[in-house]
């Protein structure tokens, strides 16, 4: 009995009672067996086992020839020899012994509960199987209107070769800065409790990445110059540092542009560990952590260099605000200021002209247009824009680039 109500259950889970006459010519022997138990359960509400029944049998099972109110009153050795041929019988669940030939077929059929319960399951499946096909259609349409959109997703892709470079320098970059902002908490509590890890681990990891993309642009074609300055007062005033310089050749210095800044209050205690971990024999000379230094960092570049000056802008913000976060991440500083120089680094490298969320833009606002409706300052403008973004106009830029992806 048990075997035979399994037999059922998985039947159901195969079949539904609608879609048996359609499957007819193309299931298997296996299938058509579950089939014609289903095929008779419902019409003659009796729970049958076809296992182990030849398919001349099934097929008589699920011609189904026999009415249902016919049967009513046939015997049970009547109604097998009529439906599926002289001298065929069945095991029918509900009797662990085989059934008298003389029994009413009224008394094998199942219970009404488990028969609603076959019916309310079968109702199921077929809601299931409809909203497949209403979902079905719906990516269908999505999928279409994908294809007729492909020729303007293409434009996605910057159109220089120096655009396309600078691209993936900034996926590179900010790939090492995505790893610290996960790993930045606060420090608190007692100083030997603290959660994370210490400034100078954040602080070397930021040299090592500025050293990276120093070394990117450089293979893009820049020529960069940055130099910790002593920015002490007291004597003896200590060397200055070279943390970069692939100088360009002199008689083309007339011919390069570039841009410049200067950022403040460095502790550059951790150059040895970092320049160790990255040039093996080149190691940048060991600095007391008492020490301050201001970093000058001077990005220049060919006229050739296909990159318009919105995108050169957005590179020099960029930068400006990588060497910022190391200067915010000096010991004693709090770990919230760190963590705005790394989001803002993030949503620079987001927003620069060369990434998709800008090139799907025609007519994109630059971050050096960039400014809040109801803010406008009262100084005059310099003649050349002042990398130093704010933050508030870095985000302005982000809500400008968003609002145009939404609008479009």
């Amino acid at each position: 009995m048990l075997a035979v109500c399994q037999a059922c259950w998985h039947a159901l889970d195969d079949l539904s009672v609608d879609s048996v006459e359609a499957g007819r010519a193309t299931v298997g022997l296996e299938s058509k067996a579950k089939a014609a138990q289903l095929s008779v359960l419902s019409k003659y509400g009796v729970l049958a086992d076809f296992t182990d029944v030849e398919e001349v049998v099934l097929d008589r099972a699920l011609k189904g020839r026999l009415s249902a109110s016919a049967s009513k009153d046939l015997t049970f050795a009547h109604w097998c020899d009529q439906l599926l041929g002289p001298g065929e019988r069945l095991p029918v669940a509900r009797f662990d012994n085989p059934v008298p030939g003389q029994i009413r077929l009224g008394k094998l059929a199942v219970g009404q509960d488990l028969a609603a319960s076959l019916k309310s399951r079968d109702r199921q499946f077929q809601a299931r199987l409809k909203a497949s096909e209403q979902e079905v259609i719906r990516l269908q349409g999505e999928l279409q209107e994908l294809r007729q959109t492909k020729p303007a997703l293409a434009l996605m892709e910057p159109v220089g070769e120096d655009a396309r470079r600078l691209k993936y320098w900034y996926h590179e970059t900010t790939g090492y800065l995505h790893n610290i902002l996960w790993e930045i908490k606060e420090v608190d509590g007692h100083i030997f409790d603290h959660q994370g890890q210490l400034n100078r681990d954040y602080r070397q990891q930021l040299v090592e990445i500025i050293l990276r993309a120093l070394n990117g642009l450089a293979a893009l074609g820049f020529f960069i110059k940055a130099e910790l300055c002593d920015a002490s007062s007291k004597e003896p005033v200590l060397p200055s540092v070279m943390l970069h310089h692939n100088p360009a050749d002199p008689d083309e210095a007339h011919l390069l542009e570039g841009f410049a800044f200067v950022v403040e209050d460095v502790q550059p205690d951790v150059l040895v560990a970092a320049s160790e971990c990255l040039f093996l024999g080149r190691a940048l000379p060991e600095i007391d952590k008492q020490h301050r230094f201001n970093c000058h960092v001077k990005v220049s570049w060919r006229h050739v260099l296909e990159l318009d000056e919105d995108e050169l802008f957005h590179l020099s913000c960029f930068l400006h605000k990588l060497f910022e976060a190391l200067a915010r991440s000096n010991d004693g500083r709090p770990r919230g200021a760190l963590r705005e120089a790394a989001i803002l680094c993030l949503v620079l490298s987001s927003t620069a002209p060369c990434m998709p969320t800008r090139l799907q833009q025609v007519q994109a606002l630059s971050l050096q247009d960039t400014f809040y409706p109801g803010y406008r300052p009262f100084t005059t403008a310099p003649l050349k824009p002042d990398t130093d973004a704010s933050a508030g106009k870095i985000l302005e830029h982000l809500f400008h680039t968003l609002h145009a992806l939404v609008m479009r």
